[in-house]
């Protein structure tokens, strides 16, 4: 087969691609932050377990980059899409994974088998089970007026359109599933990158707020128990 191809190349005298350009070398060091170029180097988590607010936060910012980078120069877009859904995708992931591992400790229960499970899960449309709800209890804890009904349905909504798309955190990182089958589904055929940047965002903000008010009334707790408040 690779013999025919060659005899086809030289026949219709096509350029044959070029080899490598640049290899690996043993004894390169890959992760080093002991530069000169400072504004290069990336702080991370001193721990094992790294930065959770880095992740959660790293994951939408590298999605509204690209998203801006697509719409400022209108190039790329064909090969920035999945990158963009999925750093969407994750980020949602992982901010409704980390309000609820803080309900414990805000509504005074442990976590239900269930809400345990969606933990060791990716489906965004179990994570929002678990978590729709405690909203209303959140909403009080944190001392917010009442969630509201439309916002529990477009939360419902938004969660329905990206699950159906991407049930399970693959289809926007491999174009085949584990048996085979496409991915991607055959009626998407073009995405508006701005138009889904600025619809997400709805969503991406409305998590967002959530997760930053629990972390608030968290550092609220961690402070009065350092004072000795029972």
């Amino acid at each position: 087969m690779i013999k025919d191809v060659i005899i086809h190349i030289m026949q219709d005298e096509i350029e044959p691609p070029m080899p490598p350009e640049s290899a690996p070398r043993k004894g390169d060091v890959l992760f080093r932050g002991d530069l000169p170029d400072w504004h290069n180097n990336a702080c991370l988590s001193g721990t094992s377990q790294g930065d959770p607010v880095a992740y959660v936060e790293g994951y939408r910012r590298g999605a509204e980059i690209l998203v801006r980078f697509v719409n400022d120069n209108g190039r790329d877009q064909d090969f920035l899409v999945y990158p963009i859904l999925f750093l969407y995708r994750h980020h949602l992931e992982l901010a409704m994974k980390r309000i609820i591992r803080r309900l414990p400790r805000l509504l005074y229960r442990e976590l239900t088998s269930n809400e345990t499970g969606q933990l060791r899960q990716h489906s965004l449309t179990g994570l929002w089970q678990a978590l729709k709800p405690m909203v209303a209890s959140i909403y009080k804890a944190v001392d917010w007026p009442d969630a509201k009904s439309e916002d529990i349905a477009g939360a419902d909504d938004y969660v329905r359109q990206l699950s159906a798309i991407d049930p399970d955190s693959e289809s926007f990182r491999y174009p085949f599933g584990k048996s085979g089958k496409a991915n991607m589904p055959e009626g998407l055929i073009r995405l508006n990158i701005r138009h889904f940047a600025v619809t997400i965002s709805r969503l991406v903000q409305y998590i967002d707020d959530i997760d930053t008010a629990t972390s608030v009334v968290g550092e609220w707790q961690d402070d009065m128990e350092a004072d000795g408040a029972p």
